[in-house]
This record gives C-alpha cells, sequence and structure tokens, in this order.
C-alpha cells in the first residue's frame, strides 16, 4: 500500500501540476490528501491533481515518486483507474453568495441530500464569509470561506463528504 505522485511536468494557469494517487484504495488516498490540505473538489475520481509545491510536500510526507505510466500502471493493477466516460468532470460555479451580513438562503436549489440551513453546521462571521455552490455531473458541492476562520457547529455533517481546510474553508460535497 502506498500513495504515489508523478512528476509535475503538466502544465496548467501558469503552474506544473502532478497527479496524487494510491496503488491500493481510495481510503488511503483520501487520508494522505486531508493531510495534506488538499481541497474534496481537487479529487478526479481516482487520483488528485497537485500544483509542484504540493507534490513536493507530499514527497515529504511520504508519498513514492514515480513517472506517469508507473502511475497509471498502478492505478490499473488495483482497479482503481476510471474510463475516461466515468471520470467526474470538471466543476462549474453555478451560484455565488458574497458577505451580507446573514448566511444565504440556499432553499432555491434541489441537493441530493436534505441540507440544514448553514447556521446549523458552522459559526461564521456572515459580514466577511462568501458561500459558493459548483456543480459536475451528479455531484454538488458548498464551499463556504471565511477569512478570519469557522466553527463547526453540530454533527449534521455526518451524513456529508467534507473537508474543514485551515480553519478557513468548510468544503461540503452534496
Amino acid at each position: 500500500m502506498a500513495v504515489v505522485v508523478d512528476k509535475a511536468i503538466w502544465p496548467y494557469k501558469g503552474n506544473l501540476w502532478a497527479h496524487l494517487a494510491s496503488d491500493d484504495n481510495l481510503s488511503e488516498l483520501h487520508d494522505f490528501a486531508e493531510i495534506l490540505g488538499l481541497r474534496l473538489m481537487s479529487f478526479q475520481g481516482d487520483h488528485y491533481d497537485v500544483p509542484k509545491e504540493v507534490r513536493d510536500q507530499a514527497i515529504i510526507l511520504g508519498a513514492i515518486e514515480i513517472d506517469g505510466r508507473e502511475l497509471l500502471s498502478r492505478l490499473k493493477k488495483a482497479k482503481l483507474r476510471l474510463p475516461v466516460s466515468e471520470r467526474p468532470g470538471k466543476w462549474e460555479k453555478i451560484c455565488f453568495f458574497p458577505p451580507k451580513g446573514k448566511s444565504p438562503d440556499l432553499s432555491e436549489f434541489k441537493f441530493n441530500k436534505t441540507f440544514p440551513e448553514l447556521e446549523k453546521i458552522a459559526r461564521s462571521n456572515w459580514n466577511l464569509a462568501e458561500v459558493t455552490i459548483f456543480q459536475r455531473r451528479n455531484e454538488m458541492a458548498l464551499v463556504l470561506e471565511d477569512p478570519n476562520g469557522l466553527t463547526i457547529e453540530s454533527n449534521f455533517l455526518e451524513k456529508f463528504d467534507w473537508r474543514f481546510i485551515n480553519g478557513k474553508i468548510l468544503e461540503i460535497l452534496i
């Protein structure tokens, strides 16, 4: 069992990117990605795309550096590689709520799961907090960002895949 990373050779938005994967199971990969502070939304169905700086940190934390062909071979051997038709695709921003002094009304959105009011999930300074909703294929994500920090308020999140990043970003897959 190993988390593996290839060389950062893929240019995108002014940076070089690599692929972070597991040669055994996705739980191992997600746990490692959380330690690195990666967003759930950067998961591409069988790997995470990571910029060079994060790749370098992953190696320091124990990821094994391999070339891209070996990474692909290990994914296939572990039966984790998704065909192109099953990969989740790119996230599209569908709504943005700027800071307004109160949490946004999300009642107009048809989420796959019952979603409580944001105040029941996290304590935030709503004069600073932004909420963005994204969609790709059959997934939706809600991102709550507060530059002063957030506090998780309840256990509502047990029903969702979520990640709390640097105490300032709450990302929930819905």
